[in-house]
Order: structure tokens, then sequence, then C-alpha cells
């Protein structure tokens, strides 16, 4: 079992950041990353870019999970394995929730 003091890094933050013309929170908890985007056009920009924190924080063993519109829609870090979806997507090695991305699809939030 990994204890704080084995990870190479915790995280605590609770940030915003401008993701074109889109506002992104991040908030951090020890070995778990919330990134929260309104929309999927912010999430696939954040995902697209090259060598991303997401890839940083997943290689010290912190887990990303990316939220748009309150949904939970994919997984990256310790645990989590990536799938057809997630390759298909382009967002390997995430593990992409199907039914995250349809609750965030159907939501007006």
């Amino acid at each position: 079992m990994t204890t704080a003091d084995d990870r190479p890094l915790d995280v605590v933050a609770d940030l915003t950041v401008e993701v074109g013309d889109a506002t992104v929170s991040v908030q951090g908890y020890g070995d778990l990353v919330v990134v929260s985007a309104p929309t999927f056009a912010a999430a696939r920009t954040l995902a697209a870019t090259p060598d991303t924190v997401v890839d940083r924080l997943t290689a010290a063993d912190v887990t990303v999970d990316l939220r748009v519109r309150g949904r939970s829609v994919a997984r990256a870090g310790p645990g989590h394995t990536s799938g057809p979806l997630s390759r298909a997507l382009g967002v390997d090695p995430a593990r992409v929730s199907p039914g995250g991305l349809l609750l965030a699809a159907l939501s007006r939030r």
C-alpha cells in the first residue's frame, strides 16, 4: 500500500485556468487532482496539448479525474487502464467513462 510519504508528489491546489474562452477549475486533494471543464471543447483542448500537466501528474503517481459539466468522463493515473474507447478518442492512457460522457452530454449545467 502506498502512503503519502511513499509518493513523489502530493497536490493541494485550488486553481482556475483559462482554456480558450472557458474557465477550467483544478483542485488537488493529495493524490487526486480534479480538473473540471465546462464544455467538451475545453476538455478536448486540454487533452490535445502535448506534454500536459496531466502527463506529469500521472507520471508522479497522482490520479487525474477529468470532469465535464460536473460528470467524471475520464481518469488517468495509477491503477487506471485505458481501453479501446480511450485509444479511439486519442486520450490513452486515460480511462474513458462512457456513462460519464453520456451524462455530461445530456447535462444542461
